[in-house]
């Protein structure tokens, strides 16, 4: 997608926004730490504006990338691995 290409049909009308999906009431989206079933508590988002929505307008597939590397280095530390198969 980052490439102009749809990775579903391969067309090639792919269109971009930095923020393109409002995720909350501000400009900005907040990434949460992973928690457990249950969790009762409060915990410290990382708020970035650094989140890139591309969509193909033919199929609508949509995919979101985070392009902001202080927020990779929070999910790094604060998300759960997903293991590989």
């Amino acid at each position: 997608m980052r490439h102009g290409h749809c990775p579903k049909c391969s067309a090639s009308t792919v269109y971009a926004a930095q923020n393109g999906l409002r995720l909350g009431e501000h400009p900005h989206a907040v990434l949460m730490p992973h928690t457990g079933p249950g969790f009762r508590g409060m915990v410290q988002g990382h708020n970035t504006t650094g989140l890139w929505q591309f969509v193909c307008t033919t199929c609508g597939y949509l995919e979101t990338y985070v392009l902001d590397p202080a927020a990779i280095g929070f999910i790094q530390q604060r998300w759960t691995p997903v293991p590989q198969s």
